[in-house]
């Protein structure tokens, strides 16, 4: 068999070896401090070793002290963060889930494939490109941090909305009208825990949200005993509008929602 003396070219002994390990271990993202677990103990020359390897581009910082790792022989085709994973880096405390655009498409309520991941979190808002890849962050109240669950992605747990969380902000982000036949859709095929969607709604902090959702579980056939909680949160609240340019349509008094049937 012919060896391929090409896949460490350009590299020292000490780039080699930590290659190698890290490959070994399959690591797509590595910590500063990993890197110093898998070098002598008494190396000195750490910072410079990174310092190399990033001007290699074997290693891409996506935070201080966090790098994308890019094996040798993929260079050439390029390897990229696994964009679920950045959320653990950015937010160790785990106070992040992946949600929005991604979970929307995740579970069916639309087929719109999203061009970047959507973080909510309760310290950061800014929009960053991480190794080709795009991230919107999104600063919500820690109120809003529920209804949340974990999914593997190459090995490390993520943090996700589950599919009636991700219901509820379907109704905050998502055209209101289209949302609301979607989910009155999902309701009435029987696709979704409905207690736990009317739970997660009553807890949710916009009370704009709370109404609409109020009107399509009641376009939903869903029955009052079960929405009496949810009908007090918005009681005695200003009427709005489904409609962002109209108030014009029928009221309903019972959830103080202007309603527009139109679909212009």
């Amino acid at each position: 068999m012919e060896k391929n003396y090409l896949t460490f070219e350009g590299l020292s002994k000490q780039e080699m070896n930590l290659v190698v390990r890290l490959s070994y271990y399959n690591k797509y993202t590595v910590s500063y401090d990993e890197i110093k677990k898998y070098l002598p103990q008494d190396n000195k020359y750490i910072a410079q070793l990174i310092y190399r390897l990033k001007k290699k581009k074997i290693l891409t910082p996506i935070k201080r002290g966090f790098y994308t790792f890019n094996p040798v022989n993929t260079l050439a085709g390029g390897r990229q963060v696994n964009d679920f994973n950045v959320g653990n880096i950015f937010f160790p405390n785990k106070n992040y889930y992946i949600g929005y655009y991604n979970m929307f498409n995740a579970y069916g309520l639309t087929e719109q494939i999203p061009q970047m991941t959507f973080i909510a979190n309760t310290s950061l808002s800014a929009v960053k490109t991480i190794s080709g890849l795009q991230f919107k962050f999104i600063k919500v109240k820690e109120e809003c941090l529920y209804g949340l669950t974990t999914n593997k992605y190459n090995g490390e747990e993520v943090i996700v909305s589950d599919k009636e969380r991700t219901m509820v902000d379907f109704v905050d982000y998502w055209n209101i009208k289209e949302a609301q036949d979607k989910i009155i859709e999902i309701i009435k095929n029987d696709e979704c825990d409905i207690k736990k969607f009317i739970g997660y709604a009553e807890k949710f902090p916009k009370i704009k949200v709370r109404k609409f959702i109020g009107v399509i579980l009641e376009k939903a056939g869903i029955a009052d005993e079960m929405t009496k909680d949810l009908c007090d949160s918005v009681k005695d609240s200003a009427v709005i509008s489904m409609s962002k340019n109209s108030r014009v349509g029928e009221t309903n008094k019972k959830w103080g929602v202007i309603i527009d049937d139109t679909r212009k």
